[in-house]
């Protein structure tokens, strides 16, 4: 998984400020949600993020895996997830 070719970061001290610049909107996530934009830049899966986030967070696992995916999914819809196609072989 990883993020759609128009989007772009910029970091900020609270978050992230996501650009959309294919359809010209912009989105700000906290200081959790620029994990998760951090971790999905580096192409990671859900089960390496929801890993990583529970090293760093004081949180129960369940509760942490059910906020990344309410957050992928918000990613998914709000278009900002890059279309993962199958190569054939």
């Amino acid at each position: 998984m990883k993020l759609g070719r128009y989007v772009k970061l910029r970091k900020e001290k609270f978050g992230t400020v996501v650009f959309d610049t294919l359809n010209e909107k912009v989105y700000v996530a906290n200081s959790a949600g620029k994990d998760v934009l951090d971790l999905l830049a580096d192409e990671g899966n859900l089960a390496e993020i929801v890993g990583c986030l529970v090293n760093r967070y004081d949180a129960p696992a369940s509760k942490i895996r059910d906020d990344v995916l309410r957050f992928v999914n918000f990613l998914r819809t709000a278009g900002l997830l890059a279309i993962e196609t199958e190569v054939p072989k």
